[in-house]
Protein backbone atom coordinates (compact mmCIF):
# COMPACT_ATOMS: atom_id res chain seq x y z
CA UNK A 1 0.00 0.00 0.00
CA UNK A 2 1.64 3.19 -1.23
CA UNK A 3 0.25 5.27 1.19
CA UNK A 4 1.99 3.37 4.17
CA UNK A 5 5.55 4.54 3.80
CA UNK A 6 4.08 8.00 4.26
CA UNK A 7 1.53 6.79 7.46
CA UNK A 8 4.13 4.77 9.21
CA UNK A 9 6.74 7.52 9.92
CA UNK A 10 4.21 10.17 10.25
CA UNK A 11 2.63 7.92 13.21
CA UNK A 12 5.98 7.81 14.98
CA UNK A 13 7.13 11.34 14.45
CA UNK A 14 3.63 12.78 15.26
CA UNK A 15 3.61 10.35 18.70
CA UNK A 16 6.95 11.68 19.58
CA UNK A 17 5.78 15.50 18.48
CA UNK A 18 3.21 15.62 21.38
CA UNK A 19 5.89 15.36 24.21
CA UNK A 20 8.96 17.45 22.98
CA UNK A 21 6.54 20.29 22.30
CA UNK A 22 5.42 20.15 25.44
CA UNK A 23 8.51 19.93 26.89
CA UNK A 24 9.48 22.90 24.67
CA UNK A 25 6.78 25.22 26.02
CA UNK A 26 8.55 24.42 29.50
CA UNK A 27 11.21 26.90 28.01
CA UNK A 28 10.09 29.27 25.83
CA UNK A 29 6.32 31.10 24.63
CA UNK A 30 4.30 29.42 22.55
CA UNK A 31 4.75 32.32 19.44
CA UNK A 32 8.97 32.06 19.90
CA UNK A 33 8.86 28.59 20.11
CA UNK A 34 6.72 28.70 17.25
CA UNK A 35 8.44 31.22 15.30
CA UNK A 36 11.77 29.39 15.91
CA UNK A 37 10.39 26.25 14.59
CA UNK A 38 8.93 27.47 11.49
CA UNK A 39 12.10 29.26 10.39
CA UNK A 40 14.16 26.40 10.96
CA UNK A 41 11.72 24.29 8.92
CA UNK A 42 11.74 26.67 6.28
CA UNK A 43 15.74 26.75 6.19
CA UNK A 44 15.41 22.87 5.62
CA UNK A 45 12.71 22.90 3.14
CA UNK A 46 13.82 25.37 0.89
CA UNK A 47 17.08 23.73 0.74
CA UNK A 48 15.64 21.12 -0.88
CA UNK A 49 13.38 23.20 -3.20
CA UNK A 50 15.06 25.95 -4.29
CA UNK A 51 11.78 27.69 -5.51
CA UNK A 52 9.29 29.14 -3.63
CA UNK A 53 5.48 29.84 -4.53
CA UNK A 54 3.95 32.86 -3.39
CA UNK A 55 0.12 33.51 -4.57
CA UNK A 56 -3.07 34.20 -2.64
CA UNK A 57 -4.09 30.57 -1.82
CA UNK A 58 -0.56 29.63 -0.75
CA UNK A 59 -1.17 32.73 1.94
CA UNK A 60 -4.37 31.29 2.74
CA UNK A 61 -2.56 27.98 3.39
CA UNK A 62 0.03 29.25 5.58
CA UNK A 63 -2.57 31.44 7.93
CA UNK A 64 -4.40 28.21 8.52
CA UNK A 65 -1.15 26.55 9.29
CA UNK A 66 -0.09 29.22 11.68
CA UNK A 67 -3.35 29.18 13.10
CA UNK A 68 -3.53 25.92 13.70
CA UNK A 69 0.37 25.57 15.08
CA UNK A 70 -0.46 28.44 17.30
CA UNK A 71 -3.76 27.06 19.07
CA UNK A 72 -2.12 23.79 19.74
CA UNK A 73 0.68 24.94 21.03
CA UNK A 74 -1.30 27.29 23.79
CA UNK A 75 -3.46 24.56 24.51
CA UNK A 76 -0.51 22.08 25.00
CA UNK A 77 0.73 24.21 27.79
CA UNK A 78 -2.90 23.64 29.87
CA UNK A 79 -3.35 19.79 28.54
CA UNK A 80 -1.06 16.45 28.80
CA UNK A 81 0.38 15.34 25.27
CA UNK A 82 -2.41 12.54 25.32
CA UNK A 83 -5.07 14.20 25.90
CA UNK A 84 -4.07 17.57 23.54
CA UNK A 85 -3.42 14.05 20.33
CA UNK A 86 -6.78 13.31 21.90
CA UNK A 87 -8.59 16.46 21.53
CA UNK A 88 -6.58 17.41 18.28
CA UNK A 89 -7.88 14.62 16.23
CA UNK A 90 -11.57 15.38 17.06
CA UNK A 91 -10.14 17.08 13.37
CA UNK A 92 -12.22 14.71 10.85
CA UNK A 93 -15.41 16.17 12.02
CA UNK A 94 -14.30 19.61 10.82
CA UNK A 95 -12.31 17.86 7.91
CA UNK A 96 -14.99 16.33 6.07
CA UNK A 97 -17.64 18.66 5.61
CA UNK A 98 -14.57 21.64 4.76
CA UNK A 99 -13.89 18.95 2.31
CA UNK A 100 -17.04 18.54 0.64
CA UNK A 101 -17.71 22.41 0.64
CA UNK A 102 -14.11 23.17 -0.74
CA UNK A 103 -13.07 20.68 -3.00
CA UNK A 104 -16.70 18.82 -3.62
CA UNK A 105 -14.86 15.10 -1.76
CA UNK A 106 -17.61 13.22 -0.84
CA UNK A 107 -16.74 10.25 2.15
CA UNK A 108 -17.66 6.57 1.04
CA UNK A 109 -19.74 4.96 3.07
CA UNK A 110 -17.33 2.52 4.46
CA UNK A 111 -15.27 5.64 5.14
CA UNK A 112 -17.66 7.16 7.04
CA UNK A 113 -18.70 4.11 9.12
CA UNK A 114 -15.08 4.39 9.73
CA UNK A 115 -14.83 8.07 10.93
CA UNK A 116 -18.03 7.93 12.92
CA UNK A 117 -16.59 4.83 14.87
CA UNK A 118 -13.28 6.45 15.38
CA UNK A 119 -15.10 9.46 16.59
CA UNK A 120 -17.20 7.63 19.04
CA UNK A 121 -13.77 6.45 20.16
CA UNK A 122 -12.31 9.79 20.89
CA UNK A 123 -15.65 10.89 23.21
CA UNK A 124 -15.50 7.68 25.10
CA UNK A 125 -12.17 8.42 25.59
CA UNK A 126 -12.87 12.09 26.67
CA UNK A 127 -15.67 11.62 29.43
CA UNK A 128 -12.72 11.03 32.00
CA UNK A 129 -10.74 14.08 31.01
CA UNK A 130 -13.34 17.14 31.88
CA UNK A 131 -12.14 16.46 34.96
CA UNK A 132 -8.03 16.59 34.26
CA UNK A 133 -7.88 19.91 31.79
CA UNK A 134 -9.13 23.54 31.72
CA UNK A 135 -11.55 24.71 29.89
CA UNK A 136 -9.60 26.74 27.91
CA UNK A 137 -6.91 24.25 27.01
CA UNK A 138 -9.64 21.97 25.68
CA UNK A 139 -11.38 25.03 23.83
CA UNK A 140 -7.68 25.99 22.24
CA UNK A 141 -6.61 22.18 21.54
CA UNK A 142 -10.32 21.63 19.64
CA UNK A 143 -10.17 25.02 17.47
CA UNK A 144 -6.58 24.11 16.57
CA UNK A 145 -8.18 21.01 15.32
CA UNK A 146 -10.75 23.22 12.92
CA UNK A 147 -8.33 25.01 11.36
CA UNK A 148 -6.02 21.56 11.04
CA UNK A 149 -9.13 20.40 9.43
CA UNK A 150 -9.57 23.57 7.22
CA UNK A 151 -5.30 22.90 5.91
CA UNK A 152 -5.77 19.53 5.36
CA UNK A 153 -8.46 20.27 3.00
CA UNK A 154 -6.63 23.00 1.44
CA UNK A 155 -3.68 20.58 0.69
CA UNK A 156 -5.53 18.67 -1.02
CA UNK A 157 -6.80 21.52 -2.87
CA UNK A 158 -3.16 22.69 -4.20
CA UNK A 159 -1.75 19.21 -5.25
CA UNK A 160 -1.09 21.02 -8.22
CA UNK A 161 1.98 21.93 -6.59
CA UNK A 162 5.58 20.29 -5.97
CA UNK A 163 4.75 19.41 -1.79
CA UNK A 164 8.24 20.44 -1.02
CA UNK A 165 7.90 23.53 -2.47
CA UNK A 166 4.79 24.52 -1.06
CA UNK A 167 5.65 23.16 2.27
CA UNK A 168 9.03 25.57 1.93
CA UNK A 169 6.12 28.39 0.93
CA UNK A 170 3.83 28.27 3.70
CA UNK A 171 7.02 28.19 6.63
CA UNK A 172 8.34 30.73 4.81
CA UNK A 173 5.08 33.13 4.76
CA UNK A 174 4.17 31.89 8.23
CA UNK A 175 6.90 32.69 9.91
CA UNK A 176 6.39 36.41 9.25
CA UNK A 177 3.65 36.55 11.52
CA UNK A 178 4.79 34.40 14.19
CA UNK A 179 8.49 36.56 14.43
CA UNK A 180 5.88 39.73 15.11
CA UNK A 181 3.73 38.20 17.58
CA UNK A 182 7.07 36.37 19.03
CA UNK A 183 7.88 40.53 20.28
CA UNK A 184 4.28 40.06 22.54
CA UNK A 185 5.70 37.03 24.71
CA UNK A 186 9.55 36.85 23.67
CA UNK A 187 10.69 34.21 26.75
CA UNK A 188 12.98 31.69 26.10
CA UNK A 189 15.29 29.58 27.56
CA UNK A 190 17.90 28.52 25.32
CA UNK A 191 18.86 25.29 27.17
CA UNK A 192 19.79 21.86 26.16
CA UNK A 193 16.90 20.58 26.36
CA UNK A 194 14.77 23.18 24.74
CA UNK A 195 17.59 22.76 21.53
CA UNK A 196 16.92 19.13 22.02
CA UNK A 197 12.92 19.76 21.76
CA UNK A 198 13.32 22.80 19.32
CA UNK A 199 15.46 20.18 17.15
CA UNK A 200 12.66 17.27 17.02
CA UNK A 201 9.55 19.67 16.30
CA UNK A 202 11.22 21.76 13.48
CA UNK A 203 12.72 19.25 11.74
CA UNK A 204 10.82 15.63 12.29
CA UNK A 205 8.21 17.46 13.69
CA UNK A 206 8.06 20.68 11.08
CA UNK A 207 9.51 19.95 7.70
CA UNK A 208 9.59 16.14 7.63
CA UNK A 209 5.84 15.85 9.52
CA UNK A 210 4.19 18.84 6.94
CA UNK A 211 5.75 16.70 4.03
CA UNK A 212 4.53 13.95 5.46
CA UNK A 213 0.60 14.62 6.21
CA UNK A 214 1.05 17.03 2.53
CA UNK A 215 1.76 13.48 0.63
CA UNK A 216 -0.69 11.02 2.51
CA UNK A 217 -3.85 13.88 1.27
CA UNK A 218 -2.27 13.94 -2.27
CA UNK A 219 -2.72 10.32 -2.68
CA UNK A 220 -5.65 9.20 -0.93
CA UNK A 221 -8.81 11.47 0.23
CA UNK A 222 -8.79 13.53 3.49
CA UNK A 223 -11.71 11.41 4.93
CA UNK A 224 -9.34 8.45 4.26
CA UNK A 225 -6.47 10.11 6.19
CA UNK A 226 -7.94 11.83 8.55
CA UNK A 227 -9.56 8.14 9.71
CA UNK A 228 -6.19 6.08 9.68
CA UNK A 229 -4.28 9.21 11.59
CA UNK A 230 -6.45 8.48 14.56
CA UNK A 231 -3.38 5.52 15.39
CA UNK A 232 -1.50 8.97 16.62
CA UNK A 233 -3.48 9.53 19.74
CA UNK A 234 -3.37 5.92 20.42
CA UNK A 235 0.16 5.63 20.36
CA UNK A 236 0.69 8.72 22.06
CA UNK A 237 -1.92 7.48 25.17
CA UNK A 238 -0.01 4.13 25.31
CA UNK A 239 3.30 5.92 25.54
CA UNK A 240 2.47 8.42 28.51
CA UNK A 241 0.90 4.69 30.01
CA UNK A 242 3.93 3.23 29.85
CA UNK A 243 5.80 6.10 31.16
CA UNK A 244 3.84 6.83 33.82
CA UNK A 245 3.85 3.10 34.53
CA UNK A 246 -0.24 3.43 35.08
CA UNK A 247 -2.65 0.96 34.41
CA UNK A 248 -5.47 2.26 31.62
CA UNK A 249 -8.43 3.24 32.59
CA UNK A 250 -12.16 1.11 31.55
CA UNK A 251 -12.38 4.34 29.46
CA UNK A 252 -8.99 4.71 27.97
CA UNK A 253 -9.11 1.15 26.92
CA UNK A 254 -13.28 1.13 25.37
CA UNK A 255 -11.91 4.53 23.59
CA UNK A 256 -8.54 3.35 21.87
CA UNK A 257 -9.82 0.22 20.77
CA UNK A 258 -13.06 1.60 19.45
CA UNK A 259 -10.89 3.92 17.57
CA UNK A 260 -8.86 1.21 16.45
CA UNK A 261 -11.84 -0.74 15.17
CA UNK A 262 -12.64 2.69 13.35
CA UNK A 263 -9.81 2.44 11.65
CA UNK A 264 -10.15 -1.49 10.33
CA UNK A 265 -13.11 -0.07 9.10
CA UNK A 266 -12.01 2.45 7.19
CA UNK A 267 -9.85 -0.25 5.32
CA UNK A 268 -12.22 -2.30 4.78
CA UNK A 269 -13.91 -0.82 1.45
CA UNK A 270 -11.04 -2.78 -1.24
CA UNK A 271 -11.96 -6.50 0.13
CA UNK A 272 -15.69 -5.27 0.14
CA UNK A 273 -14.97 -4.04 -3.39
CA UNK A 274 -13.29 -7.47 -4.49
CA UNK A 275 -16.41 -9.33 -2.74
CA UNK A 276 -19.00 -7.13 -4.72
CA UNK A 277 -16.94 -7.76 -7.74
CA UNK A 278 -16.65 -11.34 -7.75
CA UNK A 279 -20.71 -11.54 -6.36
CA UNK A 280 -21.32 -9.65 -9.50
CA UNK A 281 -19.30 -11.61 -11.93
CA UNK A 282 -20.98 -14.92 -10.34
CA UNK A 283 -24.38 -13.31 -11.21
CA UNK A 284 -23.97 -12.34 -14.53
CA UNK A 285 -22.53 -16.21 -15.11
Amino acid sequence: MKILKYLIPYIIISTLQYYFAKDALSFASPFPFMAIRYILAAAIMYGLARKLIFNREVVILSLLTVTSSCLWAYGLIYVSPAQSAVLSYSMPLFSLPIAYLLIREKPDKVELVGLAVGLIGVLIYGIPLAHGFTLLGAVLTVTNAVFWGAFTVYYRKLMRYDPVSLNASQFVLGSIPLVGLSFLTPHVQFTERFLADLAFTSVLGGAVSFFLWNSMVRIEKVAKVTVMSFSVPIFTTVLQLVEALELPSLFTVSGLGTMFVGIVISRLKGGIAKVTDKQTEKSKA
